[in-house]
């Protein structure tokens, strides 16, 4: 039982670390989009742009902090 569950953890890890990589390309891909295509003005003030850039930057850390984790001694 104590195998499968670490078994378990070690998959789920994989999965979210993959997905979380995913959406950060995703997004990315979103957001220098939006960049090239509107000004400094329409950047700083739509609350859907900024909102989404602060979910990047979340999960950009959470991602950090994964790995973090993983590599501690």
């Amino acid at each position: 039982m104590k195998k499968l569950s670490e078994k378990h953890v070690e998959n789920a890890l994989k999965v979210l670390h993959d997905t979380l990589q995913r959406n950060i390309t995703d997004i990315s891909a979103v957001l220098d989009m939006y960049e090239m295509t509107h000004d400094d003005y329409e950047l700083c003030y739509n609350k859907p742009y900024n909102a989404l850039s602060a979910g990047w930057y979340a999960i950009q850390e959470a991602v950090s902090k994964m790995n973090n984790q993983l590599t501690k001694k």
